[in-house]
């Protein structure tokens, strides 16, 4: 895989909606040796148009627009947005409801009730978390995926602070952006974090660019994770870490669990205009790893 490391961009945060970024170049020193063991994995091997694990996944049901970025997908539990495909893979598809206007297209059944509490909703998608299912502290957290092309796409795979869940907002719980990425810059990885005071809701992070689209094929997105440290990768290259020191004055909540999420957005702040001649938008993935490094890394099963 052929790579190039951008050093500056400018990031809409998955909930934050002021960005200010920062940068930092990838890290040139020759790696430690490292031991991983397999602590978990879903390898979406269930039968065609079956939805994901339920002892691993929920789902955010309803419209993100009002949730900070206003995107344009009214996300469901529906198996005609998120679905095993019989062959190893989950697809999550976004179809179009409406056009620019308003007006409905095709003939879904509830697409009119979505339509007449959500009149800005222009697709269908999913939103799935292990929220209450399962949590990670440290290791390293790896998903392979093909994502969806097309202008306006916004495919994501992150992690929110499990304190969410008990109260403590964001982004004081911490937020990972272990992939983002945009459609209408197709060779371009996201990867950020997002925490108190950086940067007037903004985020640290850095991008890593491919010469083909990363529609093109699969890829390996990772996170490894440690005590005051988090480094981010595409395919085993490093393009980003960061500590404590980089994110200063911005404090590091980083130390804790935190839960999977995994979406495909359409629309919205971080992308730009969708393109009207788009019907639908498909995210592939062929698996999600987490595994411990050198022994650190910790799995949490939490009753449904």
């Amino acid at each position: 895989m052929k790579v190039k490391v951008l050093t500056t961009f400018l990031l809409l945060a998955a909930v934050s909606t002021s960005p200010i970024v920062f940068s930092t170049p990838a890290s040139s020193a020759t790696p430690a040796p490292k031991t991983l063991k397999l602590l978990w994995s879903d390898e979406f091997s269930a039968k065609k148009v079956s939805l994901p694990n339920p002892k691993n996944w929920d789902f955010d049901i309803g419209n993100s627009y009002g949730w900070g970025n206003s995107e344009l997908e009214y996300y469901t539990n529906k198996t005609s947005n998120v679905a095993q495909d019989g062959k190893g893979h989950l697809i999550i598809t976004a179809n179009r409801i409406s056009d620019a206007a308003g007006t409905q297209v095709g003939t879904a059944a509830g697409t009119p009730q979505i339509l007449n509490i959500c009149y800005e909703c222009q697709f269908t998608s999913a939103k799935l978390k292990t929220a209450n299912r399962l949590g990670f502290r440290y290791g390293r957290i790896e998903a392979r995926m093909k994502l969806p092309s097309g202008l306006g796409t916004w495919p994501a795979f992150w992690m929110l602070g499990a304190d969410l869940l008990e109260g403590n907002g964001w982004p004081e719980c911490g937020e990972i952006d272990v992939l983002e990425a945009r459609g209408d810059l197709p060779g371009v990885a996201y990867g950020t974090l997002h925490g108190p005071n950086f940067g007037n809701g903004g985020g640290y992070g850095n991008t890593l660019t491919n010469v083909d689209p990363l529609a093109s094929a699969y890829h390996v997105y990772a996170v490894e994770w440690k005590k005051n440290r988090v480094d981010m990768y595409v395919d085993d290259n490093l393009y980003f870490s960061a500590t404590p020191t980089d994110v200063a004055p911005g404090r590091w909540v980083f130390n804790h669990e935190f839960f999977l999420i995994l979406n495909l957005a359409m629309g919205g702040e971080f992308t730009g205009d969708l393109d009207p001649a788009m019907s639908q938008a498909k995210l592939s993935v062929d698996y999600i790893r987490y595994y411990s490094v050198n022994g650190v890394g910790t799995l949490y099963k939490h009753s449904a």
